[in-house]
């Protein structure tokens, strides 16, 4: 189908506000999202919060980066550390390695206060990026009279198979999520898998910013999930996810009606009948080679500084 009427006004000229709800640290791709919108034509970065687990440490994270983009001006806040599932938090050891967080000091404003700062400066056109578990989103969305145009998640397994991890970590959140009539687009974990990111991205990163702090960190962290993981690759699935914002057009897109199990065996898993009604959506396609680049070019962008 065509672009969900919530991004078609992402296309034009000025940009579109974004809030970047991310648990970085972990997968380097949060890293590469945040990057990505600093780099974006067609997006302006009004916020960033931070979701699941050590949600201070990753709130550092984003500051450093942050900084060394010369980007200290963009508000940050801690959120939820517990998933409302009680699920036990994935937590890889290696947060925080690499980043020089010796003069960053732990955050004092909180998610909640960054999404409602964000919400009075820009109302109805502000898109949220969850890519993280949708702890933060609901706890901050579900009681606002003000709502946003849309959220934007890296969320959902739309064919058989495993749950997503962003939503199996909190099923309970996710679930609550959907019941709210906000407008979401998923962009699940099977389409991300279909993209790439690997050395020779690296070595294009490398070549167009040979002397930047940030590309050391990112083939730092590259290397490290991939070492985590055992793989010579991984895939972009954050910054893929706002690519959805900046580039709809990019990627095919069905309407359906999304429900996710909030507990018991089934719990975490994606169920959707096709609708032609309603507020929710998600990818079913993406030109691959494209999208590839895109996000090589926002992110190169991005490391301006």
């Amino acid at each position: 189908m065509s672009t969900p009427p919530p991004l078609t006004n992402t296309e034009d000229a000025s940009q579109t506000p974004v809030l970047l709800d991310t648990d970085i640290g972990s997968n380097v791709d949060d890293l590469l999202a945040l990057l990505f919108i600093l780099g974006s034509q067609n997006l302006k970065l009004v916020g960033v919060t931070t979701v699941y687990g050590h949600t201070h440490l990753r709130a550092r994270i984003a500051a450093a980066t942050l900084s060394i983009a010369g980007r200290d001006d963009v508000p940050i806040g801690f959120g939820s550390a517990e998933p409302r599932s009680g699920r036990d938090v994935f937590w890889t050891g290696h947060e925080g390695e690499g980043f020089d967080l010796s003069q960053v000091e732990d955050p004092e404003t909180t998610a909640a206060a960054v999404y409602a700062d964000a919400l009075r400066a820009h109302g109805s056109t502000l898109v949220v990026a969850a890519i993280g578990p949708l702890t933060n989103a609901v706890e901050a969305l579900e009681g606002c009279k003000v709502k946003p145009r849309c959220v934007v998640a890296m969320a959902g397994q739309f064919e058989e198979g495993r749950p997503d991890h962003n939503v199996f970590s909190d099923a309970v959140a996710a679930a609550r999520f959907m019941e709210l009539g906000i407008p979401i687009i998923c962009i699940g974990i099977e389409l991300c898998r279909q993209v790439p990111y690997a050395a020779s991205d690296l070595d294009t990163i490398q070549r167009a910013r040979p002397e930047h702090p940030l590309t050391a960190l990112i083939v730092e962290q590259s290397q490290t999930w991939w070492h985590h993981h055992g793989l010579e690759q991984s895939n972009p699935c954050d910054p893929l996810t706002l690519l959805a914002v900046s580039h709809p057009e990019v990627f095919e897109f069905r309407q359906a009606k999304i429900q996710i199990p909030a507990y018991g065996s089934q719990a975490g898993k994606t169920r959707w009948v096709p609708s032609d009604y309603g507020h929710q959506w998600f990818a079913t396609g993406v030109q691959v080679q494209r999208a590839q680049s895109l996000i090589l070019d926002s992110v190169i962008r991005g490391m301006r500084s």
